[in-house]
């Protein structure tokens, strides 16, 4: 199959060169109409754009890179969706990879930036070391430390605080929580209860790392006692499903037995055998939140930071009045 050139759209378009140019790259100081008949010509004849070309004519390439630590939490699949569909509102492309190996290849293709979320949390000095070799514009998204350099931070104790706050309102005073993978959120858990006054019990956290098998067996290996929590908060969203199913399965009723919330606000949340409350920060502010950082670093713009995103209550149908606070009346 023959290529089509720009040169030859030119010429079936019956306009410049130039035009065509600014035409497919979005300028808009082109006549819609102009522009409309060159996307049909493009169209047409299945132009794709030589991105080497592009990079050699501008120095740019707009794409940007976007690195994860794995793709098995349904909240990185989410979270890339509305970071593609931000950078592309914004004229660029978005290449996904996982971890390490994704930041050689972004040097061959010399993408334009980098945005990294918070990984390897295993091995922080090897994190940050990696991150200073980067020689483009980028940042670490959903950090909870403080780089010296921009980034966006999620606010996760706030968000625990804000869990736990919701089920006091609600009468509970014993609550548990599923997961121990997480300092931050496990330090914002123990904060949150002596915010609210309420007692820190280490029974009361059960073991889970962070898949959907963590939650369900955290939940089925637990013994409940007359003192045990009326109330759970997950580590994030796998976390909480699972120990949705082995509640039921253990036949719990949620929430009229037990209350449930689950950090992560995905759209299958509401989905769950029992529409799951929960505790995240919205996913598209995230996104358009990240997008506009990598912009403006590119730009190479002033920028403000860090820039702090708090978590969000979604309330559902797992949570109720703890039924001991109701025998008390």
């Amino acid at each position: 199959m023959i290529l089509i050139t720009i040169k030859d759209i030119a010429k079936l378009a019956g306009v410049s060169y130039s035009t065509v140019s600014k035409a497919l790259n979005g300028d808009p100081r082109i006549k819609p109409a102009t522009r409309q008949k060159v996307l049909a010509v493009a169209e047409k004849h299945q132009y794709r754009k030589n991105i080497m070309a592009q990079q050699l004519s501008t120095g740019r390439s707009n794409i940007i890179g976007f690195v994860l630590d794995e793709l098995s939490n349904p909240l990185f699949s989410n979270i890339s969706g509305n970071l593609h569909a931000e950078l592309k509102k914004r004229g660029y492309q978005m290449i996904l990879v996982v971890a390490d190996d994704g930041l050689d290849v972004f040097s061959q293709l010399r993408v334009d930036g980098c945005i990294l979320w918070d990984y390897a949390l295993d091995n922080r000095d090897a994190f940050w070391k990696k991150f200073a070799t980067l020689n483009m514009p980028c940042f670490v998204l959903g950090t909870d430390e403080a780089p010296n350099s921009p980034y966006i931070k999620i606010d996760r104790k706030e968000g625990i605080y804000k869990a736990v706050e919701h089920l006091k309102s609600l009468g509970h005073s014993r609550i548990g929580f599923i997961g121990n993978s997480q300092n931050i959120k496990l330090e914002g858990y123990r904060e949150a209860l002596l915010r609210t006054g309420l007692n820190f019990d280490q029974r009361h956290v059960l073991p889970a790392y962070s898949s959907w098998e963590d939650g369900y067996f955290a939940i089925r290996n637990y013994t409940f006692e007359p003192d045990s929590p009326t109330a759970f908060i997950g580590l994030n969203n796998l976390v909480t499903r699972g120990a949705l199913r082995a509640l039921l399965e253990a036949g719990y009723n949620v929430p009229n037995d037990i209350s449930l919330i689950g950090y992560d606000d995905l759209p299958d949340m509401q989905y769950a055998e029992v529409a799951l409350t929960t505790i995240g920060p919205p996913l598209d502010e995230l996104a358009a939140q990240a997008a506009e950082l990598i912009v403006s670093l590119i730009r190479d713009e002033q920028v403000d930071y860090p820039v702090i995103i708090q978590p969000k209550l979604n309330h559902r149908n797992s949570t109720a009045i703890c039924r001991q606070q109701v025998s008390e009346y």
